[in-house]
């Protein structure tokens, strides 16, 4: 059962707030199902090849699809895999899901066999829903892969192309009107107070933790957030980074637009002159965009061929906006930033409509919802540190969560006893009482608001025969924000070149590309500290000088574009 490794919120919480009207005992698909009928003639979706779903089909459609997944044995509060990139298929196959009464995995397009394994076994997952093939790597080979290794994962959903013997095409369940032959209401109904949604954690600590988002906490987190950012029935707002992400998911994200009646154009294609485009042609209101796009969009030599009139507001999150970028959008693109700092655990942190420049420019915001709680604490301490100074970030309320999906000694770390998030986000508090991020306390690296945690890919490198000691850490990176960075002492003889351990990494270890380091230094020691511990301080030091002297060690990922990530 899902209740085996989640922890809830304390029952005085729970009644609080019920009491306050946060939370309203609906599932999100009684959610959906109202604004379908609500909206009905209305555009809701709209794809790359600029195919229109009206808020009708998508009732259809997702319900159609929940009908074909009961009948094929998915059970309401199982786990299924989603990892299907950007489009109608996806977001559909993930409503689809939610209305079965299952329970999706949002996982994303680049990750590979280690982290797919140990999501699919963590939470004993029942299904996995793929597109066939992108590019030129078949997830449909990776998915024999995993049940050689995966008991549980029984049921595979394919998407594009012909599945495999054993497999099931989502496509032919979309196009099956199954609903014409059962009968109405059949469809199990979950509890409100128990996970619709696995997220994904930054990852800071190994591979990334699942993140339970109940039906009450997350119908709020995306109805507030709505609210915040002033969608309605008017909103157009596209989606280039991957929808699987908690911030364009639902904060607002595609959650958001739907609970308002608006429109999401989706797309899987990141590159500045297609994102203009279709900013031109279905007249973007709102985008949503790590700093990475917008400065894709402010230095694109043509931009001005384009009619980008449309868009009036930039929602911007997952790693911090420089505010001379911030303050270019006014002058040169005519629209408006709102900027979030957020987790998929929970916390949202928004400046709002009506902030001043002083505040919307050069701050991350505040929390979204009058229930939210948070501190800014000394990490060492736990003590509250004076205002004005930096400090971790902790918080509590109606939409965060109060642990990680069975991981009980990690919870140990990450939750105070009184049930605050440890975010690991360093911040300190701006007169305004809006937040600004000044770095992060957990090791991590934040490549185009992807987090990388250090110690997964230390895992992986420690694994190859060549190595005797490895450390991974963040460079700065003008584009990016941050880059990987790997330190490395070899066995005696040894010579290693990053082609070579990119290549292993790749091969042996099946890590998510977008992981892979970008520099390699080898050294015949590693820095410690005073009290013997590896000092990546001065590892980061090293490695900005080294920068100067020679520019780059990096290797060509075939990645011209940024990351498509942002939240959480």
């Amino acid at each position: 059962m899902i209740e085996n490794g989640f922890i809830g919120w304390p029952e005085d919480f729970r009644q609080r707030y019920r009491d306050a009207g946060y939370w309203q005992d609906l599932t999100i698909g009684e959610i959906l199902g109202d604004r379908c009928d609500r909206f009905a003639s209305r555009t809701a979706l709209i794809g790359d090849d600029g195919t229109g779903y009206s808020y009708a089909d998508v009732g259809r459609l997702s319900t159609r699809l929940a009908l074909h997944l009961n009948r094929s044995g998915l059970n309401v509060y199982d786990r299924l895999i989603h990892q299907i990139p950007n489009s109608p298929e996806s977001v559909l196959a993930f409503l689809g899901i939610l209305m079965a009464g299952a329970v999706p995995i949002m996982t994303l397009p680049p990750h590979r066999e280690a982290e797919i394994t140990h999501f699919a076994s963590l939470a004993q997952a029942r299904g996995y829903a793929i597109a066939s093939r992108v590019r030129d790597f078949d997830f449909q080979e990776l998915a024999a892969a995993l049940q050689k290794n995966c008991s549980s994962l029984q049921t595979v959903l394919v998407s594009g192309g012909i599945p495999r013997p054993g497999y099931q095409s989502l496509d032919e369940m979309l196009r099956d009107p199954i609903e014409e032959t059962m009968e109405a209401g059949v469809l199990p109904r979950p509890d409100p107070d128990l996970p619709a949604v696995l997220q994904l954690s930054g990852g800071t600590t190994g591979i990334p933790k699942l993140i339970p988002r109940t039906h009450n906490d997350y119908i709020y987190n995306f109805l507030r957030s709505a609210e915040v950012c002033g969608l309605d029935e008017h909103t157009v707002m596209l989606i280039a980074i991957p929808q699987a992400h908690n911030f364009s998911f639902a904060c607002p994200g595609l959650l958001g637009v739907l609970a308002t009646g608006g429109c999401e154009v989706i797309t899987s294609n990141p590159a500045t002159d297609h994102l203009m485009e279709l900013i031109q042609r279905h007249r973007v209101t709102h985008f949503v965009a790590v700093p990475t796009m917008i400065l894709g969009l402010l230095d694109h030599p043509d931009r001005q061929r384009y009619d980008l009139s449309s868009l009036k507001m930039i929602l911007t999150g997952g790693s911090k906006l420089n505010p001379e970028v911030a303050m270019r959008l006014r002058p040169e693109l005519g629209c408006e930033v709102q900027q979030v700092m957020g987790m998929a655990e929970g916390p949202l942190f928004w400046t709002h409509l009506d902030d001043p420049d002083e505040v919307s420019l050069h701050t991350q915001g505040r929390p979204q919802s009058p229930g939210d709680e948070f501190r800014i604490v000394d990490p060492e301490t736990g003590e509250d540190v004076a205002p004005g100074e930096v400090g971790e970030l902790w918080c509590r309320g109606p939409h965060t969560i109060r642990g990680y999906y069975r991981a009980e000694q990690y919870n140990a770390k990450a939750f105070s006893p009184d049930g605050f998030y440890k975010s690991g986000d360093l911040v300190r508090l701006h007169p305004s009482g809006n937040v600004v991020v000044e770095g992060r306390n957990k090791d991590c690296i934040n490549r185009g608001g992807e987090k990388i945690s250090a110690e997964e890919i230390e895992n992986h490198i420690i694994a190859h025969p060549s190595v005797l000691n490895c450390a991974v850490v963040a460079m700065p990176d003008q584009l990016f924000g941050e880059k990987c960075c790997t330190f490395v002492v070899l066995t005696p003889g040894a010579l290693m070149t990053l082609e070579e351990l990119c290549d292993f990494l790749s091969r042996e270890r099946k890590i998510a590309r977008f992981k892979l380091p970008e520099r390699l230094e080898v050294m015949e020691s590693l820095p410690l500290t005073n009290v013997g511990k590896l000092n990546k301080k001065a590892l980061r030091e090293i490695v900005v000088q080294r920068m100067r002297e020679v520019p780059s060690h990096n290797l060509p990922l075939g990645e011209t574009q940024p990351l498509r990530s942002a939240h959480g």
